[in-house]
């Protein structure tokens, strides 16, 4: 399934020495020298109709007096096969970044919204979330430090310290859940 692009996608092609920015929008692409604030830009149906035309059966003609010869069909070939090549790269790669869950949260939430809080859920390698100290975990358990410690939570040894990821914490309290007490039986 592919997604749609709603919001211009901004990525970074090295070519050669050269290193260029693409954005994609949904009506054109847009490429510029990294650098440089000129960018050449094709709308989509342009790119479209010229690799028609390049399969369409060219008529050779005489170039015109005093203007350069003409393009050959070889050269022309090959550009309409590198644009089908990095066609066929992009819809991989939005595949790619699809299925990895690296769309930015506003595609995600059109995809699929979290129903219980009516966020996008997140993947556990999105980002990098913040880490809490054995003081800050107590304290959001309002227990002794010295109890988190006798919990058995997985840590992350950062500088000497343990460190808590916030998603441990949430799983650890939904394991604590207990069903209200049924009153009136």
């Amino acid at each position: 399934m592919a997604t749609p692009l709603v919001q211009p996608l901004k990525r970074e092609v090295q070519i050669g020495e050269t290193t260029y920015h693409v954005t994609m929008h949904p009506d054109r692409v847009a490429i510029r020298q990294k650098g440089r604030r000129a960018s050449v830009e094709v709308a989509w149906t342009e790119l479209l109709a010229f690799e028609q035309r390049m399969q369409a059966p060219v008529a050779p003609s005489a170039p015109p007096e005093g203007k350069a010869k003409a393009v050959s069909r070889g050269i022309l070939n090959e550009v309409a096969q590198q644009l089908r090549a990095a066609t066929e790269f992009l819809s991989k790669a939005d595949d790619t970044l699809t299925q990895a869950g690296a769309l930015p949260a506003a595609l995600m939430a059109q995809a699929a919204a979290d129903p219980r809080h009516g966020q996008v859920e997140q993947e556990n390698h999105w980002f990098v979330e913040p880490l809490l100290t054995l003081t800050e975990v107590a304290s959001i358990l309002r227990v002794t430090p010295r109890t988190v410690q006798r919990l058995g939570l997985r840590t992350i040894r950062i500088g000497g310290e343990d460190r808590y990821q916030q998603s441990v914490i949430r799983e650890y309290l939904r394991q604590q859940e207990v069903p209200a007490a049924r009153y009136g039986r």
